[in-house]
């Protein structure tokens, strides 16, 4: 149990850095604004549906996200909506990076379509460095 405790502080303490090195290299201050708005408003509220239909599905007690829960999702939100140049991703060798890169157009992984690129700038995304599936732009 403490072991799962410092991994859970080791990864809080990593993405508050990312975050502050995204605010240093931000030029847009008011898109990333509505961006962190849309984390907090949009997207944290929907993952917290997702993990509780996900524990109903296979029959988990579901408990509320504990601050340290919030803060992580909040922080991989921002890093993956609100990072338009989508840096900070670590890899194990170059190559993974390079490809990784390649991925990125504009800020978008290639896996989205446009109508959802046009949905997240809309509801304050500013990028999309990775596919969350779990995520569905389309909600509401």
């Amino acid at each position: 149990m403490n072991k799962s405790k410092k991994i859970l502080q080791k990864l809080l303490s990593e993405s508050k850095k990312n975050n502050k090195r995204i605010k240093k290299t931000i030029k847009n201050k008011s898109s990333l604004k509505k961006c962190e708005i849309f984390c907090k408003k949009d997207y944290m509220v929907e993952m917290k549906k997702v993990f509780k239909k996900s524990s109903e599905k296979y029959n988990i007690p579901y408990k509320l996200p504990t601050k340290q829960d919030d803060d992580l999702t909040y922080n991989t939100c921002k890093k993956t909506f609100c990072n338009e140049n989508c840096d900070n991703y670590e890899f194990n060798d170059k190559q993974r990076y390079t490809d990784f890169k390649k991925r990125i157009k504009n800020g978008f992984q290639n896996t989205y379509s446009n109508t959802k690129i046009t949905k997240l700038k809309k509801r304050g995304a500013i990028s999309g460095c990775v596919d969350i599936v779990d995520y569905d732009v389309f909600h509401k």
